[in-house]
């Protein structure tokens, strides 16, 4: 953010705040504690990727990732910079939650909108995870239903780490969740996972 502009700036916090709905967002502001990379071109800003390092796991978790315009390859040309920068940096797992389209009371256009971002991911090689009963807190008291994605960053190793170990990890490390906690315990019970 420091290189950018004022300008830039507001273009970056307009693409953020009409890409997500009031129940999945931050004040701005407090986006700045985690890692913001914001990837211009010519006309300026044009999507951005928030990610948080999941300590000494080796993950990273996406918090959140949009593209001011969709249709012109912006969204997959940053997929591919975002996942190449982290693996050159020693990451091995990008982990993010998108929005559940299954969750009941969903509008039509909403439940569109979360098949078209799961599809998106699914494309660039991410994968949806078999984890049932993912609430993580939110400080607003509203938990949305969500679903879990991951991909593996650089060479591929394996099959990744034990499911178990994800959830728990993403929980601990992204909102400070111990294992006991009832909300992890209900994700791991969901999951067949205890």
């Amino acid at each position: 953010m420091a290189s950018l502009t004022d300008a830039e700036v507001a273009r970056v916090r307009e693409i953020y705040e009409s890409a997500f709905p009031d129940e999945l967002t931050a004040p701005f502001e407090d986006l700045l504690a985690d890692r913001l990379l914001v990837r211009v071109e010519d006309d300026g800003p044009t999507g951005f990727a928030l990610v948080r390092d999941l300590g000494e796991t080796g993950w990273t978790f996406l918090r959140y990732y949009a593209v001011g315009a969709r249709g012109r390859g912006v969204g997959s040309r940053m997929w591919a910079d975002l996942t190449a920068l982290l693996a050159a940096e020693g990451r091995t797992r990008l982990v993010w939650d998108v929005e559940d389209p299954d969750e009941p009371g969903l509008a039509d256009h909403a439940v569109e909108e979360h098949r078209r971002r799961i599809v998106f991911y699914e494309r660039l090689g991410g994968r949806l995870l078999p984890v049932r009963e993912y609430f993580p807190p939110h400080d607003d008291g509203h938990a949305p239903a969500l679903l879990l994605m991951d991909a593996p960053l650089g060479a591929p190793s394996g099959e990744g780490p034990p499911l178990r170990d994800l959830v728990v990890g993403v929980y601990a490390r992204r909102y400070g969740l111990a294992a006991d906690h009832p909300a992890v315990r209900r994700t791991l019970a969901a999951s067949g996972l205890l």
